[in-house]
């Protein structure tokens, strides 16, 4: 599990972070809820002046849960990262194991030279436990990381909503992207917001 303030990685079975105290079963009530619905968006100032003054005002505002967007990042490249379990990999893996315990056992003559089958069904046993044990653990830790994001993403979205006067979308108030903003509009190299959205 993954703190939701602070983003450390949480043993099981813990009630609340020990790095920063968060507890842990405050973030599990949330999962019957829905997601949280986004205000309406204000309109664009059309000063570049006072679009700058907006953009520095929301930005420091958000600065407040830069954290839960790291957290947020890291849960998303968690969810690309962890892949399914592969049979054919788990049947590779067996297969050798097998050979391996196959040809201990039959190199000190615990095995009669009839006992193929014996091959077979020990190759079976060790794909089917472990590529039904591997599956189960990836069910529930993306189950786990679902969870996490959809917790996280809860509380940013709470917090975008108290945002006065907000005209960028969600997508959009990650500090780092309003700092990129804010350069590209003192710069020049964007022209107005609504450029910057479409690009």
């Amino acid at each position: 599990m993954i703190c939701r303030k602070c983003g450390s990685v949480l043993e099981e079975g813990q009630m609340s972070c020990p790095f920063c105290g968060e507890s842990v079963a405050s973030g599990m009530e949330g999962t019957k809820q829905k997601k949280v619905e986004l205000k309406a968006l204000a309109e664009v100032p059309d000063d570049k002046e006072k679009l700058l003054t907006e953009l520095q005002r929301l930005k420091e505002y958000f600065l407040a849960i830069r954290g839960k967007y790291a957290v947020m990042e890291d849960l998303w490249l968690m969810q690309l990262k962890w892949q399914e379990p592969s049979l054919l990999h788990w049947a590779l893996g067996g297969f050798l194991v097998t050979f391996a315990v196959y040809l201990m056992l039959y190199g000190a003559g615990l095995l009669p030279h009839v006992a193929m089958s014996f091959f077979f069904v020990l190759w079976g046993s060790i794909t089917s436990v472990g590529y039904i044990r591997s599956g189960r653990i990836y069910e529930a830790r993306k189950a786990r990381i679902a969870e996490d994001i959809f917790e996280v993403e809860n509380d940013v979205r709470n917090y975008y909503n108290q945002a006065a006067d907000c005209f960028l979308p969600l997508d959009y108030s990650d500090p780092r992207v309003i700092g990129e903003l804010i350069h590209g509009i003192e710069t020049g190299t964007i022209k107005s917001f609504q450029d910057y959205r479409i690009n």
